[in-house]
């Protein structure tokens, strides 16, 4: 007598392999992309699609890890400018020579932009927003202040040490340095059209790099040889 088939339906599902999920791993994989995405569109261009596509999941974990659409794009600004910050931790201002301290500010941060092509999108992005999402964060401007602290103790430290010849106030110190950085990079397409030159060129970007250190110890009143 031969055995009853079961019905397909009633059998046992096969033990299949399931791919299991680390939240963390997935969580900062959609935000690698994210970035990317609003770097590229902006905040109204970027697509979720394109996020869970890239991430390689789908929209639910998009709502499950960060809620929507908007707060993913906050996220995104926030780990942008955590990545610049945690860099900035490891130039120790505090035990060194001010001057070498003070070039070392201007040298990391040009070079940072200029490495971090997608820190400075999702910046230009927020400002055609008029900084409508950052100002929405609840870490950047606390993640911020311990660094322009850092910067008021090295011009103090000058100053006292008597190869400062000023004390400006430190936020005006940073805020020239990222002008000095960053402007040529913003506006590479018209302002390199109006004075002819390619500003993206590695040959201007070494002479844009020392110029912008020579301004800024100049500032702080350091005499140079040049």
């Amino acid at each position: 007598m031969s055995r009853m088939t079961r019905p397909k339906a009633d059998r046992p599902p096969k033990t299949q392999a399931v791919r299991s999920r680390d939240p963390a791993r997935t969580r900062a994989d959609i935000l690698s992309v994210a970035v990317q995405e609003f770097a590229e569109h902006g905040f109204h261009g970027a697509r979720v699609e394109r996020i869970t596509k890239g991430a390689k999941c789908n929209a639910r974990m998009i709502y499950h890890y960060f809620g929507g659409k908007e707060q993913l794009y906050l996220a995104a600004l926030d780990s942008v400018y955590a990545a610049i910050r945690m860099r900035e931790t490891q130039l120790c201002f505090g035990a060194g020579d001010p001057v070498a301290e003070a070039r070392r500010l201007v040298e990391f941060t040009f070079d940072y932009f200029a490495e971090n092509a997608n820190f400075l999108k999702m910046i230009r992005n927020e400002n055609l927003l008029n900084g409508m999402y950052i100002k929405r964060s609840k870490t950047i401007r606390d993640m911020s202040q311990p660094f322009i602290a850092a910067i008021g103790d090295l011009v103090e430290r000058g100053y006292a040490a008597g190869v400062f010849r000023c004390r400006p106030d430190p936020v005006q110190v940073y805020v020239t340095v990222v002008a000095l950085s960053a402007h040529h990079l913003n506006n590479a397409a018209t302002l390199g059209t109006v004075v002819g030159q390619d500003l993206t060129d590695p040959a201007f970007q070494a002479e844009r790099r020392a110029h912008a250190v020579a301004v800024v110890l100049a500032y702080l009143g350091v005499r140079t040889e040049n």
